[in-house]
């Protein structure tokens, strides 16, 4: 009788409220983006067809998307086959879910951040993720702030957590160029764990931001680095060396370490070699992309755990500017400019 009586009520429930909870939303076909058609060339804005969601994706609705300029480089020499929509750190809303996406991992309507590290399609209205690369956005981070936390800050946050031991009072070298990176390991090094940063700039105005963000002290880059680096540490260099600049920096700054010191390459912008390291130092070159693929668990783990500490005002963002998605030529004349001191914001949710 029960069953009967479920049976007809069930007919009379509207076929929408018959659905699983949380597995798609209704959202055009179409969506604007910005889109590389020849390198060198500026970006044009282009309306995309809406791809059809695998059963592990995730579709986004962004609000924001973060341009440095490392991507700027990327835009003139090569970056995926084009046409190709370019922007890797978004945040924004889930529109859709497939269908092999579970709840405890992210549903429809919830605030997140996406990393897209191996597809990029960033600097659009929408993009589709692999689950594996949306996080939830904490309750007291914004989604402006964690569209740019979520790559610089866990890549700082995995050296030092796992491919070192930096410790209180442990001075570091962190080379901290107009892309961001390295705002980011000065922040995790000088308010996490508390190390001596010595950060390398090339402007004055770079340098006074890299103090404010919590570096003991600076040195501006030049023929004279070393001496300057010898001289601030009695002759002995510093246990670890943080190159989130690369190129001109990186063939020089390995020499910063000490016997025994370890150089991290970490920006993602490399030709095909690093520097050999010196004598009795070593040297390796830190990647998320390849973390995810190599451990998938710890790249998860340490993106919510970067999250977690912008949660607990641990750690925070610098936004240099922010542009809308129309303006994106704009803003990398901006970073061409050299007037960028970090990261820039797309807004696109407007």
């Amino acid at each position: 009788m029960n069953k009967v009586i479920s049976r007809t009520l069930l007919k009379l429930v509207p076929n929408e409220l018959k659905r699983p909870p949380n597995r798609s939303a209704r959202h055009a076909s179409t969506f604007k983006a910005a889109v590389i058609t020849e390198y060198s060339k500026p970006l044009e804005i282009q309306d995309r067809k809406q791809a059809k969601l695998k059963p592990g994706q995730v579709r986004v609705q962004i609000s924001y998307c973060s341009v440095n300029s490392v991507d700027n480089q990327k835009f003139k020499q090569g970056g995926g086959d084009l046409p190709f929509i370019p922007g890797y750190e978004l945040s924004g809303e889930v529109l859709e879910v497939g269908s092999n996406v579970k709840s405890d991992q992210v549903t429809v309507g919830e605030k997140v951040v996406g990393l897209s590290l191996e597809n990029f399609g960033g600097l659009a209205e929408q993009c589709v993720l692999d689950a594996d690369d949306v996080f939830r956005i904490p309750a007291e981070v914004t989604t402006k702030d964690a569209a740019v936390i979520a790559y610089g800050h866990t890549v700082a946050l995995y050296t030092f957590s796992k491919l070192s031991t930096l410790k209180e009072k442990d001075q570091v070298v962190i080379s901290a160029g107009p892309a961001g990176l390295g705002l980011a390991a000065v922040d995790v090094a000088a308010n996490i764990y508390k190390a001596l940063v010595i950060g390398v700039v090339d402007t004055e105005e770079r340098g006074e931001l890299v103090r404010e963000r919590g570096a003991f002290t600076t040195v501006h880059f030049s023929p004279k680095l070393l001496k300057e680096i010898l001289k601030k540490t009695d002759n002995k260099g510093v246990k670890f060396v943080y190159d989130a600049a690369g190129e001109p920096m990186m063939d020089v700054i390995g020499g910063c370490a000490s016997i025994g010191g370890k150089t991290f390459y970490a920006s993602p912008f490399f030709h095909k070699t690093i520097p050999a390291p010196i004598p009795h130092t070593f040297s390796t070159i830190v990647s998320l992309k390849s973390l995810r693929s190599q451990n998938k668990h710890l790249y998860k783990t340490l993106v919510n755990d970067t999250l977690e500490l912008a949660n607990e005002n641990l750690i925070g963002a610098h936004i240099s500017a922010e542009f809308s998605l129309d303006k994106i030529n704009d803003a990398l004349q901006f970073i061409e400019d050299r007037k960028c001191t970090g990261k820039i914001l797309i807004k696109v949710d407007e």
